[in-house]
């Protein structure tokens, strides 16, 4: 295993607070999937003191880089959603709940009627502005035309879900930011996981049925290695397994001894 993978390096940062797992016991758990529902990340960070505690603000943006002394990189980057603290024993807990998108209302409506000859991705522009969501990738596949025009009344995320759906697109939040973009397209960072980067046991394959179509994959399960995450591509390369991915969801776990990430990844 490469030499890299030692010494466990968590950074926190929000607005004037900095945190580290040198000074403090800090543990989270940060989802990550390609779908449009924010996920939650929950970090929990043991005798933070008073003051610490009355500078963590609902809405401030909330960063936490892992990985390791030679090598780390961002894990999470959303907004503080909430925070609670209270006794655990003689410790003191506070607990951390992050969003990975800036806040919107999910059941947002909208009445509109669009001329005609329409595209799809000036439909998706407008619906994302209208709910506040900031897109950083809009690649569709087929950029779909609606000659006769179209016609929103109803919730605006399932509008952007559906026609991202019938240009062949995936459409998904992460750290803060909408993709819109071909399913098996994602960020190349030329990663190769294996038994040297961190690998963990063999890579189980699956198969599974969406829109009607198999998806076939493997999840893996790795130490805690921030280049993993929604639509990453990466190589697995085991003893039983050589394949190019794309990470569709997964997890960055840091709890007691355990410092992991786990994702599944569609070929």
């Amino acid at each position: 295993m490469s030499t890299k993978l030692f010494m466990r390096v968590v950074e926190i940062v929000t607005g004037p607070v900095k945190m580290n797992n040198t000074d403090l016991d800090i543990e989270f758990e940060v989802p990550f999937d390609d779908d449009l529902t924010p996920n939650i990340s929950t970090v929990a960070v043991y005798n933070l003191s008073q003051d610490t505690i009355n500078q963590l603000k609902r809405g401030q943006k909330f960063t936490i880089n892992a990985g390791y002394k030679a090598d780390k990189g961002l894990a999470l980057e959303g907004e503080i959603s909430s925070h609670s603290t209270k006794r655990v024993g003689t410790d003191k807990l506070t607990t951390i709940k992050v969003i990975d998108s800036v806040p919107y209302n999910a059941n947002k409506t909208l009445q509109r009627a669009y001329k005609k000859t329409i595209k799809a991705d000036a439909l998706i522009k407008d619906f994302a502005k209208a709910l506040g969501l900031k897109i950083a990738v809009l690649r569709l596949p087929t950029n779909k035309v609606y000659k006769k025009g179209y016609s929103i009344d109803g919730e605006i995320l399932k509008e952007i879900q559906r026609i991202a759906k019938d240009c062949g697109a995936s459409c998904y939040i992460s750290r803060g930011q909408t993709y819109v973009r071909p399913i098996k397209e994602g960020d190349n960072n030329n990663f190769v996981l294996s038994a040297d980067t961190g690998l963990i046991g063999s890579p189980e394959y699956f198969e599974d049925e969406r829109d009607g179509k198999i998806i076939k994959g493997y999840k893996v399960t790795s130490l805690l290695q921030y280049r993993m995450n929604t639509a990453s591509i990466i190589k697995i390369q085991s003893a039983e397994v050589k394949a190019a991915v794309r990470v569709r969801k997964g997890k960055h776990v840091c709890k007691g001894n355990t410092y992991y990430t786990e994702v599944e990844a569609i070929l």
